[in-house]
């Protein structure tokens, strides 16, 4: 079973990568894992390169068991063919993908069909009331139960994002109308320093394992600065 680790995992593994880079020299393995000078980690497996992947800051305390939580990821395709992401697992939660602009349109397009017609008069609307009245005493037989419509708002389980030769897709919620990856549903509550394990899925069977690190908030934080105690008397 995937599990959340600490921040040491993360240390460990940045001690062991420089290790290995420095006994090793001049050897090629199939998948290369980096920890960047930023909070992301940078995954290289064949012709495809994983950048800055973590998982969003949100707050100080981070997040509650049961939260949803954003992923970052960049993914680069150097190979001359076109591959998908097809999925990302993980123990954490379930991961699906957001697209904000889309749902836009399905909301644009359901309101849309909603509107009144302009063409009605007032003398229609009234009969129409009067008759409404009448009949709302009796049952109605011929009425239908129209299932509930799926909330914009959720996210696509199943998804396939393509990523074309020479070319990258961001997804980042960071972005203005950017897709992105979240997580529903964590099952152990997240904070800065912990580190979740994903395997994300490709259409050309690569399955690529990665440990993301809760990230940590770009803005400055508020400096508070030593004051010296007073000195003894007689120094």
């Amino acid at each position: 079973m995937i599990t959340v680790r600490r921040a040491a995992a993360i240390a460990i593994a940045g001690a062991a990568a420089t290790v290995l880079s420095a006994c090793g020299a001049g050897q090629v393995t199939q998948t290369d894992t980096k920890q960047s000078a930023i909070a992301g980690v940078n995954v290289d497996a064949g012709d495809l390169a994983l950048r800055d992947l973590q998982v969003e800051f949100d707050s100080t305390e981070g997040y509650a068991a049961g939260d949803d939580a954003a992923l970052r990821v960049w993914i680069a395709n150097e190979g001359t063919e076109e591959v998908s992401l097809v999925g990302v697992e993980t123990g954490a939660g379930t991961v699906t993908f957001v697209s904000p602009a889309a749902q836009a349109e399905e909301e644009a397009a359901e309101a849309a069909s909603s509107e009144p017609a302009d063409d009605a008069s007032a003398s229609d609307e009234a009969a129409d009331g009067a008759e409404s009245t009448e009949e709302s005493s009796a049952p109605a037989d011929d009425a239908t139960t129209e299932a509930p419509a799926e909330d914009p708002l959720e996210g696509e389980t199943s998804f396939d994002i393509p990523i074309t030769p020479a070319d990258h897709v961001r997804l980042d919620q960071g972005v203005e109308n950017g897709d992105y990856l979240l997580i529903e549903g964590l099952g152990e509550a997240l904070v800065p320093g912990d580190v979740i394990e994903v395997v994300f899925v490709f259409s050309n069977g690569s399955e690529i394992p990665a440990q993301l690190p809760v990230g940590q908030s770009l803005e400055g934080e508020e400096r508070s600065y030593y004051e010296p105690e007073e000195a003894a008397e007689g120094h």
